[in-house]
């Protein structure tokens, strides 16, 4: 407690001046703490994506585009002034289909630029991009390259989802001018409530070591229940990890403008 010091003694000054600096240090909170960018992917493929948008707002969400409800459920979240990503397809070196209008190597300069373009175009308000799958494309430096110089006409950052160790994405969004990270951990690479505690455990202890993580997880209904228990825990935790939107653990701009509800929807 701060005291009225009459006379101004210095002991009642001393004791004025530690009172002064406790405040400052609980006003701070969690100014210094460390930082979790969470993306969850893949919105708007499954029905019931729409669950994605009862996460806490300083969780991103990155839509496909050219999928069922991917444009609808982005113009809901810009509504909510959350973060939105584009999840730019990319071919992969296996056998999954990453969707239409992919990029992949056979595409020259002006199709890549056009295929992100008309992404782009699909999904409204975003501030970021990541690679659906492309660990066939993800390591053509070329190719990236020239993603790249299409992105760096927007205000917009990128994240390198690292889907293969020899991805040259991240490396080219630097060249480009562009705010960029890659993912440290997947939240969900494989089913189970076993995989997503190692994982989540894992990117903790990242944050805290390093003073920041990006975690990518996904739509399924284990890793949103799974979510929906361990966000709320977590913001509790004064000296825990705070989960913020990717452009502020990265440092690139990101201001949402709402939405009228009266347009769009």
């Amino acid at each position: 407690m701060i005291r009225n010091c009459l006379p101004h003694t210095i002991t009642c000054l001393i004791s004025n001046f530690a009172a002064i600096a406790l405040l400052g240090l609980s006003l701070l909170g969690n100014a210094n703490a460390a930082q979790m960018a969470l993306i969850i992917d893949d919105v708007g493929e499954r029905n019931g994506d729409d669950i994605t948008l009862t996460l806490p707002t300083n969780v991103t969400l990155s839509f496909l585009p050219f999928s069922k409800h991917g444009r609808r459920l982005a113009l809901q979240a810009w509504q909510q002034q959350r973060e939105l990503m584009l999840h730019l397809p990319m071919a992969t070196a296996g056998s999954k289909n990453p969707g239409p209008y992919a990029i992949h190597t056979q595409l020259d300069k002006w199709q890549v630029q056009y295929r992100v373009k008309k992404a782009l175009a699909d999904i409204p308000f975003v501030s970021g991009v990541n690679n659906h799958m492309g660990s066939a494309v993800t390591p053509d430096g070329e190719r990236m390259g020239w993603v790249m110089e299409e992105l760096a006409k927007r205000p917009l950052f990128f994240i390198d989802s690292l889907t293969i160790s020899s991805s040259q994405a991240h490396q080219q969004a630097q060249a480009h001018g562009i705010h960029s990270a890659k993912r440290h951990v997947f939240l969900d690479p494989a089913p189970g409530i076993d995989v997503l505690q190692q994982q989540w455990q894992q990117a903790l202890r990242i944050a805290r070591k390093h003073g920041k993580v990006v975690v990518i997880g996904h739509p399924y209904p284990d890793t949103m229940a799974f979510l929906q228990q361990q966000l709320p825990q977590l913001a509790q935790q004064q000296d825990g990890v705070e989960v913020v939107p990717v452009a502020q653990l990265i440092g690139a701009p990101f201001a949402p403008t709402p939405l009228p509800k009266s347009n769009w929807l």
